[in-house]
């Protein structure tokens, strides 16, 4: 007879890994209104590197944790329709080269996001990139998501 298993603490247990699709279209979005990976990953505030966010974009990444994807999640809601500011010629520089990379590769802006599908398993928006002027200018610091 084998030992009984023991018993699960729920409070031990992290939020499992969910697909990572939803959140890189947030990603992608907020890129093709001008946001760098580099400012987004200041944003996020918890650690994420520019890198993990280029990561995440191209694709390389499966899966998100669950708190992670809330940090992306609030951070789309606070920036979707703002550009970054551009009051330096590097804020330029950077904003130009993130509209220069979504144009390339096709990303929409948030407009042409489904967001009642954003987080459905093989959603594929069916827009490419358009130029948008957005509504405002993002904050340097928008909300976050407690750790």
């Amino acid at each position: 007879m084998s030992a009984p298993l023991p018993a699960c603490e729920w409070e031990d247990a992290g939020p499992a890994p969910v697909s990572a699709s939803g959140a890189r279209l947030r990603l992608r979005a907020l890129v093709a209104i001008g946001h760098s990976p580099a400012r987004i990953a200041r944003a996020l505030g918890d650690g994420t590197s520019g890198r993990t966010v280029r990561r995440f974009l191209g694709g390389e990444t499966a899966a998100i944790g669950g708190r992670q994807l809330d940090r992306i999640r609030d951070l789309y809601e606070a920036w979707w329709d703002a550009t970054p500011p551009e009051r330096t010629r590097g804020e330029r520089v950077a904003a130009s080269a993130a509209r220069r990379r979504a144009r390339e590769a096709g990303w929409c802006t948030a407009m042409g996001l489904d967001d009642d599908l954003l987080d459905a398993p093989g959603y594929d928006p069916q827009c490419a990139w358009r130029p948008a002027a957005g509504t405002s200018v993002a904050t340097d610091n928008p909300p976050r998501v407690p750790s």
